[in-house]
């Protein structure tokens, strides 16, 4: 199984640099750290680019992500607010593939009524988290794909 992990990327990066800030680099090595632990593959482009520091071209990202949409299983999507562009195209693919989706909304915030409608063309949990960059949302996510997928441990 493959999991396809569609993060925001500027969120997590300093207002004048391309790069995710150190200081945010653990919340996605603990995420890929508890989703290896399940025994899953998965994809994360900003690990893909080292973190910004290795960013291909547009047109071979885009090919790199579209493909890896293609061959995984679940989609774990958080659109960012202020939504991230990269993850609403990633949404895109996936709906139309059918993949299934995780989705991970800020409880406090308001989103596009595509994103709320999503459900309407594709397979779409949604999910409620109080604070993007935490050990809590980790944790959600984490547990939304053990019983979404039936793993145990």
């Amino acid at each position: 199984m493959k999991v396809f992990l569609a993060l925001p990327f500027s969120q997590f990066c300093e207002n004048d640099k391309d790069e995710v800030e150190d200081c945010n680099k653990w919340f996605f090595q603990d995420l890929i750290k508890k989703v290896k632990e399940l025994g899953l593959e998965y994809f994360l482009a900003h690990e893909r680019e080292d973190w910004g520091a290795k960013y291909k071209s547009a047109e071979e990202s885009t090919l790199i992500d579209f493909n890896a949409m293609k061959t995984s299983d679940l989609v774990v999507a958080v659109p960012g607010n202020p939504i991230s562009g990269g993850v609403h195209i990633e949404l895109g693919w996936a709906s139309t593939m059918n993949k299934k989706i995780l989705m991970f909304l800020d409880k406090d915030k308001e989103y596009s009524p595509m994103i709320e409608g999503l459900n309407s063309v594709t397979d779409v949990k949604y999910f409620f988290y109080q604070e993007l960059i935490s050990i809590e949302l980790i944790n959600e996510i984490i547990s939304a794909i053990k019983e979404e997928l039936c793993i145990k441990n």
